[in-house]
């Protein structure tokens, strides 16, 4: 394991600044602070479509990867594909045909960059070699397998296409290689009282016609087959997550995150519960900054965690760069939970969050890692619809159930977490919530009318919060 200082040098013919970043070093039970020094340039001018996809007959926005039995790219790949995101949290074979210890991969991406700006490009690797390039520049170089941590560095990138590159190479045991790059710039507060920004992806409805992945009727039958299924259940009392506000001038404490070593400063009252399971799950958002703070396993007794990520709830997109291991997909708790206001509102104007016991330990984006473990699995952040061409008038749901599934066909979920049953999550009433009617399971029969739709987020696409965040407190 590394603890002392490093820094990198990215040299190109643009203005460069100094910055310095607190990623995280893991091992598979803790992670450890290094503290990285970037010398980062300033521009990376977009390159000519043609040019930037030469080494990749996929199309934008995904990566063409390659998979050897070796440990150095070496010889002939045993099995090539276009992937939407790159690696995964594997413990086994990380691909078909591919060897689950003594492996490399190779994934080449030519990506859209919507505008001129800055953006984070951010690599967690664990028990693995791996390097990042942007457009042929070396901009992470992780040689140690031993190190586990989230590589950060920030680029002002031209508006255009750019090729994106991540080798990465498993000697033995776990390999975790989990990447994105996404916009730095927050947005625009919602107005009608949703959480994160107004063009947030949880905020914007289902295009007419979204593409189905051709994988979704294996899936949906893998969940209709599956005997913990039951119906689609709705967590409002455990299992989802307490919500508790803090005005200004609440008292601080400082809660010790386990996986991190680390600690973070919160403002917090004694009447601040998780919720009474075994994930323990709160939410505390800071009314004065909009900055919210996400605890798994928290103990009020003790004011300690195994895990935490911090988000702007106002002005960020909901999801988070891969680190903090507090969620399956590190998508926020409060990314599609269902509220009170929604439910007294009589629509709910955001996507949903599910939860499944059949994900794959791969990701696709706004998702930045996975806590599945099933070959050929769903991965984690992809989105389901409920068939917008389905009479809900003919199956006679309850209020509530007719609210939540319109919701799915106009909006759809995001899938960000593993279960032991197919869940939606609703704020829980331990925090003192309460719906004005009466909050019910939906009927399995609808898991048969749902399709899992084809990627079409790109981590450029979107922001995503991190840990080196000024703004908001975060663990020391």
């Amino acid at each position: 394991m590394l603890d002392e200082a490093h820094s990198a040098v990215l040299r190109q013919d643009c203005r460069r600044r100094k910055v310095r970043v607190r990623p995280y070093s893991e091992s598979v039970r803790a992670f450890v602070l290094l503290t990285v020094f970037l010398v980062v340039a300033a521009c990376a001018p977009a390159r000519n479509e043609t040019d930037a996809a030469a080494q990749n007959p996929c199309d934008v926005g995904q990566y063409w990867t390659r998979y050897y039995n070796n440990t150095g790219h070496s010889g002939t790949a045993v099995l090539a594909r276009c992937e939407y995101s790159v690696g995964g949290n594997f413990t086994g074979s990380p691909a078909p045909g591919v060897q689950a210890d003594g492996f490399s991969a190779d994934a080449i991406g030519s990506l859209r960059f919507p505008v001129t700006g800055q953006y984070r490009i951010a690599s967690m690797s664990g028990g693995v070699v791996a390097r990042v390039w942007l457009d042929g520049e070396l901009i992470f170089d992780h040689a140690d397998t031993r190190d586990w941590g989230t590589d950060l560095a920030t680029r002002t990138v031209e508006a255009g296409v750019h090729a994106v590159r991540v080798s990465y190479a498993g000697a033995s045991g776990p390999a975790v290689q989990e990447f994105s790059v996404s916009q730095v710039a927050l947005g625009p507060a919602s107005v009608n009282g949703n959480y994160f920004a107004a063009n947030s992806f949880l905020n914007q409805p289902l295009p007419p016609n979204p593409a189905v992945d051709p994988r979704s009727p294996n899936w949906v039958a893998a969940l209709m087959h599956h005997p913990d299924v039951k119906a689609i259940d709705v967590n409002e009392d455990i299992w989802t997550t307490a919500v508790y506000h803090a005005p200004a001038g609440t008292p601080t404490r400082t809660v010790a995150v386990r996986n991190s070593g680390k600690s973070i400063e919160i403002p917090y009252l004694p009447h601040y519960l998780p919720t009474q399971d075994a994930d323990a799950h709160i939410a505390i958002i800071d009314d004065t900054t909009g900055c919210e703070y996400e605890f798994q396993s928290f103990k009020p007794d003790a004011m300690s965690a195994i895990a935490q990520a911090t988000y702007r709830v106002n002005t960020g997109s909901g999801g988070h760069v891969s680190g903090p291991a507090h969620s399956g997909g590190e998508l926020s708790y409060l990314a599609g939970l269902i509220t009170p206001e929604d439910v007294q509102a009589g629509a709910i104007d955001h996507a949903l969050r599910f939860a499944i016991p059949i994900n794959a330990p791969t990701y696709v984006y706004p998702g930045t890692r996975s806590d599945g473990t099933v070959p050929d699995g769903v991965p984690e952040g992809i989105r389901i619809q409920l068939d917008p061409a389905l009479d809900l008038r003919t199956l006679k749901l309850s209020p509530f159930q007719q609210m939540v599934a319109t919701a799915l066909q106009k909006y759809g979920a995001f899938d960000a977490d593993v279960a032991k049953t197919f869940s939606l999550t609703a704020r829980s009433v331990i925090d003192g919530t309460r719906y004005p009617i009466r909050v019910d399971d939906l009927p399995r029969e609808l898991i048969g009318h749902l399709r899992f739709l084809t990627p079409s987020i790109s981590s450029t696409d979107i922001q995503l919060d991190t840990a080196a965040d000024p703004g908001c407190r975060q663990q020391r």
